[in-house]
């Protein structure tokens, strides 16, 4: 009898024990960062180191996708997406959420996942630096340094750029010549696509709503940005039709916005769009400057870790 009674105490303990856990068990956040172009993994590894101890998440489960490093980084957007995805989906497999991270090229190749990946589990999609709405001219220091260069740039070398050939490389898919708009939609073979501006009916609404499924967009930029010209291209803004540098638009006034092509409108009014404009910041800076980390991801991490139920916040 006492044995009995011992073996039924025993066995409730257990029980008890056993749906603690389970009532205190928290969903899985893991982040994935893509890296840019001309760069690998490496670049980022102290990013990671001060992500897990600001925030607790484990080095572990910070992972810096070791994807088309270095030159291997100017292969077409398509063919990187299309090889990148499966191996992402593999690592969000083992987690309940995903904190999404793109610098600079990896931001639009995050974004295009995003997009054609059905039923995903991104909760926030971090866009560091990014050139969301396409770049124009040549970067600040080339234009210093070889006269005339983005004259050049600036009238002419949509000709050579919009090319079967130029467009095999990553760096010139997402050029976009804000007066040459036929010649963009036409022979530009990744951003027309991204923006949902091309394909058929069902495939746009598909990919736009995996990207409504997010429940908050970060973007992230600053004016001394020296390599996306324009800068508030990190902010989806970009040049008018004229493509005069005076002439910069937010994303409230360009026409993807406004027709909500791949849902960038649909999240602005669920005010699910945080902007993080950070000055002071040359574009290779915004790789691991901890200030800007502080001021503009942390908060974000945070806010998935919370919104979760994570207590992994440290000061």
């Amino acid at each position: 009898m006492l044995r009995s009674i011992l073996l039924l105490a025993v066995l409730l303990l257990l029980l008890v024990v056993c749906c603690s856990d389970i009532a205190e068990a928290k969903p899985k956040v893991g982040i994935i960062h893509m890296h840019g172009v001309l760069e690998g993994w490496f670049e980022h590894v102290n990013a990671r180191k001060w992500i897990s101890k600001k925030s607790g998440i484990p080095i572990k489960d910070i992972h810096l996708l070791n994807e088309y490093n270095y030159a291997h980084s100017l292969v077409e957007m398509n063919e990187q997406v299309k090889y990148i995805l499966p191996n992402v989906k593999a690592i969000a497999a083992n987690y309940d959420h995903i904190i999404a991270i793109g610098y600079s090229q990896g931001g639009l190749i995050w974004r295009a996942m995003i997009e054609e990946w059905d039923g995903h589990n991104v909760d926030i999609f971090i866009s560091l630096a990014s050139p969301q709405g396409g770049v124009f001219g040549v970067p600040t220091l080339a234009a210093q340094l070889i006269p005339l260069f983005d004259w050049y740039a600036r009238t002419t070398i949509y000709k050579i750029l919009y090319t079967g050939w130029a467009q095999t490389f990553s760096i010139f898919n997402y050029f976009c010549d804000p007066r040459m708009r036929k010649q963009h939609l036409e022979y530009s073979a990744f951003l027309p696509y991204v923006n949902n501006e091309k394909g058929a009916d069902e495939e746009r609404q598909r990919k736009k709503d995996n990207f409504t499924s997010l429940r908050k967009l970060i973007l992230i930029g600053g004016k001394d940005e020296d390599i996306i010209d324009p800068w508030q291209s990190t902010m989806f803004g970009f040049y008018t039709e004229t493509g005069h540098e005076d002439e910069v638009v937010e994303m409230e006034e360009l026409d993807y916005y406004k027709r909500d092509l791949f849902g960038l409108k649909t999240l602005a009014d669920r005010k699910a769009i945080d902007k993080c404009r950070y000055d002071g910041l040359s574009h290779l800076q915004f790789r691991d400057n901890k200030d800007m980390l502080n001021a503009c991801i942390l908060p974000a991490i945070q806010d998935t870790l919370r919104t979760y139920k994570h207590a992994l916040i440290l000061d």
